[in-house]
């Protein structure tokens, strides 16, 4: 792992080159020094690829709520932890539920990400996972901050899902608990390998099922220097993402979705996923885009129906 200020360093540089350079850094969105600190650190070596029932996934958890709780932002469970086992084997696993209320106070929109990866091979082969998933997780801690201090009309759940690698675990537990009434779930955000630029493109995937979002996501885009991409949700198309991540278990639910992530790269799955391959300008541009999304969905929601 790169030392902090070194990596930081070179992050302020690149931001003064591409133009991104901001007078008023209290009020710039996101904090590029807390988001690129969070990634390189759950991706980091230490905590050996985040396997869920693993020390490292321990740590990631135990960070993760730990910069909840400084951030603010409050536990929907107890000590914002959702246990549970899943398999033949009974493997345990804890997803993450924080929480801001709206001023409606009534509906919610889930906004998740993954916080395990796949762990070691052969006890010397470390799989980081920076894009997959460090990159959502950072930005859900971003997101949550700045709707912490810019409180949203509808509530927001910001979930933290164990055990994506190993069958959507997370997401299908949250989804039949009786943690909340699934009837006042209105739509689901998910972000999943949202940091490498290496095309300059992110998708937005579900506008197929709920069309009423694509132009919503379209304004929240059309200021940002990256391209937007629509598709991979057709049925009988090929690639298909409806079913590749954490929003699959909200979908089966007929919960209108948006699935934002790139495309896959070179070191999808592969030890060689770390952090220094991240391209923080788009991946910070990348976040602003989605927060100014959520905004829209979140002004909108009345209006949003599954299938319309």
């Amino acid at each position: 792992m790169k030392p902090i200020r070194l990596y930081l360093i070179i992050i302020s540089l690149l931001f003064v080159q591409h133009g991104f350079a901001q007078e008023d850094s209290v009020s710039a969105f996101p904090d590029s020094a807390k988001v690129m600190n969070d990634l390189y650190f759950l991706a980091s070596d230490s905590l050996e690829g985040r396997k869920t029932n693993t020390e490292g996934n321990d740590i990631a958890r135990r960070f993760i709520i730990q910069r909840l709780q400084k951030l603010g932002v409050s536990a929907y469970v107890q000590d914002y932890t959702q246990s549970f086992t899943f398999g033949k084997d009974s493997i345990p696993a804890v997803n993450i539920l924080g929480f801001v209320e709206g001023f409606s106070g009534k509906n919610f929109i889930v906004i998740s990400a993954h916080y395990d990866h796949v762990g070691m091979k052969n006890s010397t082969e470390i799989f980081n996972g920076a894009d997959d998933n460090a990159s959502g997780v950072a930005s859900l801690l971003a997101l949550a901050e700045y709707f912490r201090e810019n409180q949203p009309e509808n509530n927001l759940l910001f979930a933290f899902f164990d055990a994506e690698e190993m069958g959507l675990q997370g997401a299908k537990f949250f989804m039949q608990s009786v943690v909340m009434d699934t009837s006042r779930i209105k739509m689901n955000v998910n972000l999943d390998m949202v940091s490498r630029g290496d095309k300059n493109e992110l998708y937005a995937v579900g506008t197929y099922f709920t069309p009423f979002l694509k132009p919503l996501i379209k304004e929240a885009a059309k200021d940002k220097g990256i391209e937007l991409l629509f598709g991979r949700d057709e049925p009988k198309k090929k690639p298909n993402w409806v079913t590749a991540s954490d929003h699959a278990p909200f979908h089966k639910a007929q919960i209108p979705f948006i699935y934002f992530g790139v495309d896959d790269h070179p070191d999808y799955h592969k030890i060689t996923d770390t952090a220094d391959k991240i391209n923080p300008v788009f991946y910070l541009e990348a976040i602003r885009l989605i927060k100014d999304a959520i905004e829209n969905f979140d002004a909108n929601l009345g209006e949003i129906v599954y299938g319309k």
